[in-house]
């Protein structure tokens, strides 16, 4: 069975299906059957066009938005009983955004909202360049010799407890099994 492909739609596209629903009279349910698509995506469309005009229909909208925004945004959708649907075009952010900050400020507090993610996938390998230069910076000979020192004093210890394990060991007699 194939995986059917998710449809991304021109902004044409979604104007045409939106002034079938407002200039022609079609139902959401008809026109997502004509661009089969779900028609709740439909109705989405014409209440972004109905607020936004055909700007309201863009693609994407690469925005990032302040941890205050995104406080803000959801205190007006506790104060005033605002769904998802209508808090998202009201303030033209996807539905799912809207829920994602929701839970996160659920489960950890106002303080999620103001934490930046970081974007991209990380770098696999650091910049050997930094490594060279911090080899070649000369560094503190005092401080090059406490640590020397702290090294030694580690070493002695070890040692000296591993030297007191088999002189205890010596003194037992091996068990036959």
């Amino acid at each position: 069975m194939e995986k059917k492909k998710r449809n991304k739609f021109s902004i044409e596209d979604r104007e045409r299906a939106v002034l079938l629903v407002l200039g022609e009279g079609h139902s959401c349910c008809s026109v997502a059957r004509m661009f089969s698509t779900a028609d709740r995506l439909i109705g989405r469309w014409v209440s972004c066009y109905k607020q936004y005009g055909v700007a309201g229909l863009s693609l994407k909208n690469h925005m990032r938005y302040s941890g205050d925004f995104k406080l803000s945004l959801l205190q007006d959708m506790l104060l005033n009983h605002l769904s998802l649907h209508q808090a998202s075009i009201k303030y033209h952010v996807n539905d799912s955004v809207i829920l994602s900050w929701k839970r996160k400020y659920e489960q950890f507090g106002r303080s999620s909202l103001y934490e930046e993610k970081t974007r991209g996938r990380p770098p696999k390998m650091k910049k050997q360049k930094n490594k060279l230069i911090e080899k070649n910076i000369p560094s503190n000979p005092y401080q090059e010799l406490v640590e020397e020192n702290l090294r030694l004093r580690i070493e002695n210890e070890y040692l000296k407890k591993l030297q007191a394990l088999t002189q205890k060991n010596k003194g037992r007699k091996p068990s036959r099994s």
